[in-house]
């Protein structure tokens, strides 16, 4: 099945293009397994791609390159529409997995095989979103293509939804199909990420908190709280910032008091244990009356500012400006731009 596909250990960047596919491996015997590398090229995709061509030789496997497909709901899509292997691994370019990750994948799902499980889950430390010592988070995905070919993505990929695989596993689970989660820590997320990289997770995390269709995570809350609880006067810092993108973008009040109520919702305490949050405040609503205020005061240094907080209340500005949709070109770069150069 695979006798035209090249094998080749030692893929270089710029050899990838939407749809390349080889084999890695020494040769092209019992292959089960395709692994989607999905990529918009950005710095994070060098690090994944060495990390697939330092996988062992010894379990052969597929892997396809999905490039520039947008949205990101298409993108999803094209892994069951491509595969022609038993399963099929989600690799975004932002996830390093380890040298001897694919033995570990094929052991856990010969020991726990069952026919009703579509999705079998492995942990990767994370050092921004994880929880524990080390840091995981649940996020490296391997399907069961005999299952997945019946079950596109929301409406066949086509429209940019936030939490592409929450509604794409709804319905699957629904008709009695099952998750195998493990505890299995087999690489990275997020290793080699940018600060434009952690403003898309906490644009996607707050894009799904107010999307109807998806039921609040308190996990989700959680790891957008965390950067906001290190800042005693956060109150004011959101107030300084979205003041400052107010002068170059329109706000939707009613979008971002939505999304301030969602943040103010009731958490359980061992939730916000578990991610170390100390100092959780209550965020005031806000209207245009409040932000023209600080147009008359000093406003804040931007550099004064963490980091992680000044991504997680841009993320505030840009998904009340409806400047992010979870598709690579409709993410936020002028308003990151616009921050960067201040």
């Amino acid at each position: 099945m695979f006798s035209e596909l090249e094998i080749n250990n030692n893929v270089k960047i710029e050899d990838l293009y939407d749809n390349k596919t080889w084999v890695h491996g020494k040769n092209k015997n019992n292959i089960q397994i395709t692994i989607f590398l999905i990529t918009i090229s950005s710095p994070q995709l060098k690090y994944s791609l060495e990390a697939i061509n330092n996988l062992s030789l010894d379990i052969p496997f597929i892997v396809n390159c999905i490039k520039n497909i947008n949205p990101t709901n298409k993108a999803y899509n094209e892994m069951r529409l491509r595969c022609k292997t038993k399963y099929f691994i989600q690799n975004d370019e932002d996830m390093e997995l380890y040298h001897n990750s694919l033995i570990t994948i094929l052991n856990t799902i010969n020991i726990h095989h069952n026919d009703k499980i579509f999705l079998y889950t492995f942990k990767l430390i994370d050092d921004k979103l994880g929880i524990g010592k080390p840091p995981i988070i649940d996020c490296l995905k391997v399907y069961n293509q005999e299952i997945m070919k019946k079950y596109p993505t929301f409406n066949n990929g086509k429209d940019d939804i936030s939490s592409v695989d929450t509604l794409w596993h709804k319905n699957i689970i629904l008709n009695g199909f099952v998750i195998k989660s493990t505890s299995t820590i087999i690489g990275y997320h997020g290793k080699h990420r940018t600060n434009f990289d952690i403003l898309l997770r906490y644009c996607k995390i707050l894009t799904s908190l107010i999307d109807p269709k998806i039921k609040t995570n308190s996990s989700h809350m959680c790891k957008f709280w965390r950067p906001l609880s290190k800042d005693k006067n956060i109150n004011d810092s959101i107030k300084k910032i979205l003041y400052l993108i107010s002068k170059i973008k329109h706000i939707n009040y009613d979008i971002l008091n939505r999304i301030i109520q969602k943040l103010n919702m009731y958490i359980p305490k061992h939730k916000l244990v578990s991610y170390e949050i100390n100092n959780r405040i209550n965020i005031e609503n806000i209207t245009n009356d409040k932000l023209v205020f600080y147009e008359i005061t000093n406003m804040v240094d931007i550099k004064e500012i963490n980091d992680d907080i000044l991504m997680a209340i841009l993320a505030i500005g840009c998904v009340s400006t409806n400047s992010y949709k979870y598709s690579f070109d409709k993410y936020p770069y002028d308003i990151y731009n616009h921050f960067t150069k201040l």
